[in-house]
């Protein structure tokens, strides 16, 4: 397998975001998976 490097401004990974609670967070147009709809939200305790 070969790992190639590609250069992207930041500007371009935010086109697309998306925060939902159902699907939960994408960005780089739906290609960059932030955190999957499969993984539960943080939970912390107040101390």
């Amino acid at each position: 397998m070969d790992i190639k490097l590609h250069e992207i401004p930041v500007r371009d990974l935010f086109k697309g975001y998306k925060d939902s609670q159902e699907e939960g967070v994408v960005a780089y147009n739906g290609l960059l998976d932030i955190r999957p709809k499969y993984q539960r939200e943080f939970v912390y305790e107040e101390k």
